[in-house]
């Protein structure tokens, strides 16, 4: 099982959110009272500061509402910065047709072997998804597609995601919004992977739920982040990125060390022209020698650790 695969869904999946559903999952009082969950830091220069909360990108109503001291840095802010607004659909409908589609007369059954094809109908099948609505889609934008789909099944819905709740509080407190990328860039990461490699990439993920392991490794994932056990998350991401997959070299080389020093660079940015900042970003780029804090600190900001 291939658990890199699990980690590429909750640290990109907000792109695929439903923005219908933020205030339904903005309202949720569920939790009688809060724990700390993902991380939190605080980043500060010259009177400036930031606050970088980790998130995932699916979810449970049992996550809400979050803790205080984020809903706090959140009130506080002038401005709310995120990876990508998931309520720009147009922007992520434009995106999807220019990096997730295939050619005409090209087709996902002429893209990938006798064998794997046979192993996707199987999947599709499985998870109610007609084979025609996803005929026209690149390998790893159906191996995306299916994940989700089978997180959701385990009970991880990306309409519950931590974006979609902190967007909800932002629109609700007249919070301006920023993305740190643009749905182009993010889903133009995959163009990096040849054919032969979104193959791979597809098998991979048809793998990893077909062997019934995403279940219990997703949810290693979620109890980790829930609990704000980053070094357990860690710890996790390590021993995926060791593995010798297509998945694990392209979330090491493209998701996280292509990704991580623009995303510092803009939050830098962010702090110049206000005097405080809500960034809240996928967990993994908080984590890890080069994550997105370390990078910070390498630039002169002092950063702190809140938990």
């Amino acid at each position: 099982m291939h658990r890199t695969l699990i980690v590429i869904v909750l640290a990109l999946l907000g792109l695929f959110q439903n923005s219908a559903w933020s205030q339904r999952v903005a309202d949720l009082k569920v939790r009688d009272q809060a724990v700390n969950r993902g991380t939190l830091f605080r980043v500060t220069q010259g009177g400036h500061s930031a606050w970088l909360f980790g998130t995932v990108h699916v979810g449970q109503a049992s996550f809400y509402p979050l803790e205080p001291v984020v809903l706090g840095a959140l009130a506080g802010a002038d401005q709310v910065a995120v990876e990508f607004d998931i309520n720009d659909r147009a922007a992520l409908q434009e995106a999807l047709a220019r990096h997730g589609m295939l050619t005409a007369p090209k087709t996902l059954q002429t893209a990938v072997s006798a064998n794997t094809w046979m192993q996707l109908q199987a999947a599709l099948k499985k998870a109610n998804l007609p084979v025609d609505a996803v005929a026209q889609m690149k390998p790893w934008t159906v191996s995306t597609i299916l994940l989700a789909l089978a997180l959701e099944q385990h009970g991880f819905a990306r309409e519950q995601g931590i974006e979609v709740y902190l967007l909800a509080q932002a629109a609700k407190l007249g919070k301006p919004v920023v993305s740190l990328e643009s749905a182009d860039y993010q889903l133009g990461l995959f163009d990096q992977l040849d054919d032969k490699q979104q193959e791979v990439f597809l098998r991979e993920c048809l793998q990893s739920i077909t062997q019934g392991k995403l279940r219990q490794q997703s949810q290693q994932v979620m109890d980790a982040w829930g609990r704000a056990d980053s070094a357990a998350v860690e710890k996790l991401l390590d021993k995926e990125l060791a593995e010798h997959t297509v998945t694990a070299d392209f979330t090491k080389r493209v998701l996280l060390a292509q990704r991580n020093p623009p995303m510092s660079a803009s939050i830098a940015q962010l702090m110049e022209n206000q005097a405080s900042v809500f960034v809240a970003i996928g967990m993994l780029h908080l984590i890890g020698a080069d994550s997105v804090p370390k990078l910070l600190e390498r630039r002169g900001y002092k950063v702190e650790r809140i938990y």
